[in-house]
């Protein structure tokens, strides 16, 4: 048989592994992560035989470079997408944006930035390249530049979502403040809210969903922070906004907000909290974050979180993050300690997910925006995982409750948690 044949038929395989049985891995086993790396070595070897028979398999050392990239394994992704640039054909454009994003993270900035323009030469609107080389720029320390290019990457992606106003925001030069901050909670449905809200005609999305200016890049200076939403002239009524779920586990963060923007909208959204947990981990391990079992990742953080809060000392909290970002009321409180009550708006998870049209509007009422109904609302980020244990989500609710009442009665509200199922 022809080695290119069979090369293909390795790879498809290679794919089929990838694709499909890694997914059914993570909503079937419990004990996932051990069976995931296993099959993960095995999608790397199908991969890595098929370019051993054929070395021209562009789509071959394409998928080998993501799963690398996946595995933040920047070395080895770095090789495999400067194949494909060499061989050609397939998803060139695509795959000088992955080389430039891993070299950035391997420090070789001007050989990312290169890559990155070859990228734009191929695929001139696309907005993500210009936002890339402004990350280069910016760990170059070249903040004037990266404000440029975060600027032009502000406009492709305006002329993509809400194309009749493109050329109005292209008309104005100066920097916009955003109107409103999604802060928490993660994985709460942060990233389907803040898709739902701009499609709306009249708020436009930053370059990216998540900035995290207020919890990790406050040392670039406001302008940078600002160069990541559209430039909107004073004259028309359009709102922007950014959703970086970790501000709200950062008082820093709450603290500077104020300083800065002290009318800002304030958005939350809260989740059950043995259901944030669980999606949480699952999240990391799907990120290759964690390698241990639910059961080890899990309880040992309770016990950690126990026995901290009877030493009344939060060392190795950090440890523990799948527990503690799902006690709300400490930094919910840190918040609006600083904000009026009128400038938050806390929702419910699950409301949004039962009926995202009539949450999603009454964000829209928060915003002064008219009622504005999509045509359809997909979840982002969702993820489809095994059931833990009976026993297990009895520990969980019953270390949650107290947490969830003094919530409860410091929001005078209900979340009726304790009933959901």
């Amino acid at each position: 048989m022809n080695q290119k044949i069979i090369a293909a038929q390795i790879f498809y395989f290679g794919s089929f592994l990838q694709d499909k049985v890694l997914q059914k891995v993570l909503k079937k086993f419990r004990q996932h992560h051990i069976i995931y790396s296993y099959i993960e070595i095995a999608t790397i070897a199908c991969y890595r035989w098929a370019i051993w028979l054929n070395p021209s398999f562009t789509e071959a050392h394409y998928k080998l470079g993501r799963l690398f990239h996946k595995q933040q394994k920047w070395q080895e992704a770095a090789i495999a997408f400067e194949q494909v640039t060499k061989i050609g054909s397939f998803k060139l454009a695509d795959a000088y944006c992955n080389l430039g994003r891993v070299l950035l993270k391997l420090k070789r900035f001007e050989e990312g930035i290169c890559a990155l323009q070859q990228a734009i030469t191929l695929e001139p609107e696309h907005h993500w390249h210009y936002r890339f080389i402004g990350d280069v720029l910016s760990e170059q320390g070249k903040l004037a530049e990266a404000i440029n290019n975060y600027q032009m990457a502000s406009r492709k992606k305006i002329s993509k979502t809400h194309p009749h106003i493109v050329l109005k925001c292209q008309e104005q030069q100066q920097l916009s403040a955003p109107n409103f901050l999604i802060i928490g909670q993660a994985k709460c449905g942060t990233s389907s809210l803040y898709k739902y809200l701009t499609q709306h005609p009249k708020i436009l999305p930053a370059i990216e969903k998540e900035i995290n200016f207020w919890n990790g890049n406050f040392a670039k200076g406001l302008d940078w922070y600002l160069a990541h939403f559209p430039a909107i002239s004073a004259e028309h009524n359009f709102l922007t906004g950014e959703a970086s779920p970790g501000y709200l586990d950062s008082c820093k963060a709450a603290v500077s907000v104020f300083q800065n923007f002290p009318n800002m909208k304030l958005i939350v959204l809260l989740r059950n909290p043995v259901d944030r947990t669980m999606s949480h981990y699952h999240m990391c391990v799907k990120q290759n974050r964690d390698n241990r079992s639910i059961e080890e990742a899990i309880l040992s953080g309770l016990e950690v979180m126990v026995r901290k809060s009877n030493e009344n000392s939060t060392n190795g909290i950090k440890s523990s993050s799948y527990i503690k970002r799902s006690q709300y009321i400490e930094p919910l409180s840190q918040w609006m300690e600083l904000f009026p009550k009128k400038q938050f708006l806390i929702l419910r998870s699950e409301d949004l997910f039962a009926d995202p049209a009539t949450t999603v509007n009454q964000v829209f009422q928060f915003l002064g925006v008219e009622p504005y109904q999509l045509q359809e609302y997909p979840k982002k980020n969702s993820g489809n995982y095994p059931p833990i244990s009976q026993s297990m989500h009895l520990t969980l609710s019953d270390y949650f409750r107290p947490f969830n009442q003094q919530l409860e009665e410091y929001l005078d509200r209900k979340f009726n948690w304790d009933y959901d199922t």
